[in-house]
């Protein structure tokens, strides 16, 4: 069912584009002005909840999906595409989500601190009903950081509200020794998989 009041209005976007990004993250929204992209955002939330052993490749990859079918359910018609991205970040075993507080975020950096931890990133295309996915893993390494470091970051704020307490377009990539694999993905939204699937799912034909 379209639901119009989902969609959200911008001046800056284009009224006739019919590629939608089901997020409000801003981030997500400059990658894709990365890629020359016009698009317009659909309020679409998901219940972000793993299943039993489900692996964090799996899960990562099915919010992406869940996230771009529930906007293309959001909006008029089916010849519209439909963008949906998740990102998670995983070390020693545990998925580091958003911090709920300070204590909880200051222990994601601490555990982040000096090492490698990997970075998940799923992208999901819908068209006319059709889905199409990708999924990429990046590795990144960490300097070490001090208590005292790790609290003024967190006194910025950028560190609230993102996967294992830290941006990496912003302050946080001061951290960021080296990474294996894509920062666009670290970022939220893996542009050279996005870029794939919109040539498969027919975009790039209509619009290049």
């Amino acid at each position: 069912m379209t639901d119009k009041n989902a969609i959200i209005n911008d001046n800056s976007q284009e009224p006739d584009t019919d590629l939608y990004l089901a997020s409000t993250s801003p981030r997500r929204g400059e990658l894709l002005h990365q890629l020359g992209l016009r698009y317009r955002k659909v309020n679409a939330p998901v219940e972000e909840v793993a299943l039993p052993g489900e692996s964090p490749p799996s899960f990562v990859r099915r919010m992406a999906v869940e996230k771009a079918l529930n906007g293309f359910q959001k909006v008029p018609g089916a010849q519209v595409w439909v963008v949906g991205g998740d990102t998670l970040i995983h070390v020693d075993g545990k998925v580091l989500g958003k911090p709920r507080h300070r204590q909880e975020g200051l222990a994601m950096l601490r555990r982040l601190s000096g090492r490698a931890h990997d970075v998940y990133s799923a992208v999901a295309v819908v068209h006319d009903g059709a889905v199409f996915s990708a999924l990429n893993h990046t590795r990144v390494w960490f300097r070490a950081l001090s208590e005292q470091e790790s609290q003024a970051y967190w006194d910025t704020g950028e560190p609230q509200g993102k996967a294992g307490s830290y941006a990496i377009q912003g302050r946080g990539a001061g951290f960021v020794e080296r990474l294996d694999g894509s920062y666009s993905a670290v970022m939220g939204l893996p542009l050279f998989e996005l870029d794939r699937l919109l040539n498969e799912s027919g975009f790039w034909s209509k619009h290049v």
